[in-house]
């Protein structure tokens, strides 16, 4: 039987970015990959409460980046999908005292300033961390660039989302199966947010790839379609 997954992209990229994802898949798998555009007031929870209605209970919901804190809020605000899949997920971006492990708030600061200065600079800055400390740098890098989102009424208001999203008090009421895949040397989130999340996280189970970075379904495509179709393959009949 085919299983469907609905799958929301990053902050900074469109759909293209499943596309070595979706060949590893082979056809085992329908991989739906909607674009997301934030509200333009930039408000993360009504963007959530949009989404959560487009989720049905007979598939699984995948997110990467900005699009799993997406997919955890959305259970979290009563989607019921068969099972969450977590890719470089975060329940907060941006570090602070009390989260350690998240982005520096000035790295942010200067993201949310280059847009409006100097797009195509940041945008090749942070093409360029997605694959920070991956031994597939380079063809990470080069698949991802063709995704790369360049307009910047959608880029700002999604940003704004990210950077106030924190899901830290929501995560344990989330009652799905959740499967975590994360890269050990992600520069975006890094891996003891994963940590933190699987331990919070009611039925979680983590997934770590060695040598990766924050793209691993494009860097590790085949080894994150074994790790996915097991996990998919395990879940009750729906």
């Amino acid at each position: 039987m085919t299983i469907s997954v609905q799958a929301w992209h990053g902050w900074g990229f469109g759909p293209a970015a499943f596309d070595p994802l979706r060949a590893a898949l082979g056809d085992g798998c329908q991989l739906v990959t909607p674009a997301l555009t934030a509200p333009a007031s930039g408000d993360f929870n009504a963007w959530v409460a949009e989404l959560a209605g487009q989720v049905s209970a007979n598939e699984v919901l995948l997110g990467w980046s900005l699009g799993a804190m997406l997919a955890m809020a959305a259970v979290a605000a009563g989607a019921r999908p068969r099972a969450l899949v977590l890719i470089g997920a975060s329940p907060r971006f941006v570090a602070s005292a009390a989260w350690p492990h998240g982005l520096d708030a000035s790295t942010v600061t200067a993201f949310q300033t280059g847009i409006a200065a100097q797009l195509d600079r940041t945008m090749k800055r942070f093409l360029a961390l997605q694959t920070l400390g991956d031994s597939q740098r380079s063809a990470g890098q080069a698949a991802l660039e063709h995704a790369l989102e360049t307009d910047p009424a959608k880029l700002s208001p999604a940003l704004s989302a990210l950077i106030g999203a924190d899901l830290r008090t929501q995560v344990r009421h989330i009652g799905v199966p959740a499967l975590l895949l994360h890269g050990a040397n992600d520069a975006l989130m890094p891996m003891a947010a994963a940590n933190w999340l699987s331990a919070q996280l009611p039925h979680a189970q983590l997934q770590r790839f060695p040598q990766c970075g924050h793209a691993p379904h494009v860097t590790h495509a085949r080894g994150m379609a074994e790790a996915l179709q097991r996990f998919l393959g395990a879940l009750p009949d729906a």
